[in-house]
């Protein structure tokens, strides 16, 4: 059974030539006929090898032909439409801005606070040999023991943090990045 030709489905290999093009175009039967100055029944026609169009008609359909991408190869990329953004826009683009700024400064305090608390577990954990020869006693072996649980506990707790702290850190630098070249573009030029 023959597949039913969709032009919102794409180019496919199996379409004719004029489905290819009515496929990558998004063009219905009546959009070609009113191009070519044809009827949309010539057009049908023509697309099932049951009548060929007239020449004129195929001189202009062959301007279609020659902008179609090669086969298994990149599309041709429209050059991008200047952008506008509304004032709503870009309003909304400058409170991001503001945002941003608000979530980055306690997520740096934060990721400090967390390197530090690393850095002393670890040095909690160096220094432990030197002072247990120091505290031999039952009562400072206890305290030693206390001192080191706390930083494991720390280590485990907050070992990943800072990777995820500067990640988040990351994104929102990316994101403001990306919206001040926006706002740059969408603003209208200084006179």
């Amino acid at each position: 059974m023959p597949r039913k030709f969709s032009r919102h489905r794409g180019p496919r290999a199996y379409q004719n030539i004029q489905q290819l093009v009515r496929a990558h175009f998004g063009l219905s039967q009546p959009d070609v006929a009113r191009l070519l100055h044809l009827t949309r029944a010539t057009v049908a026609m023509d697309e099932r090898g049951e009548r060929s169009m007239p020449t004129a008609a195929w001189f202009r359909f062959h301007h279609l032909t020659q902008v179609l991408p090669v086969p298994d190869g990149p599309a041709p990329v429209p050059a991008p439409a200047p952008l506008r953004l509304s004032e709503q826009e870009q309003d909304t683009l400058r409170l991001r801005l503001k945002d941003i700024e608000r979530e980055e400064y306690p997520l740096r305090q934060k990721l400090t606070r967390c390197q530090t608390q690393l850095a002393q577990a670890r040095l909690r954990l160096q220094a432990l040999p030197a002072l247990h020869l120091a505290y031999p006693d039952e009562r400072g072996q206890q305290w030693l023991a206390d001192f080191a649980a706390e930083a494991h506990e720390v280590l485990d707790r907050n070992s990943g943090t800072p990777a995820i702290l500067a990640l988040r850190l990351r994104v929102l630098a990316f994101e403001a990045a990306e919206i001040v070249p926006l706002l740059a573009e969408a603003a209208p030029p200084t006179k």
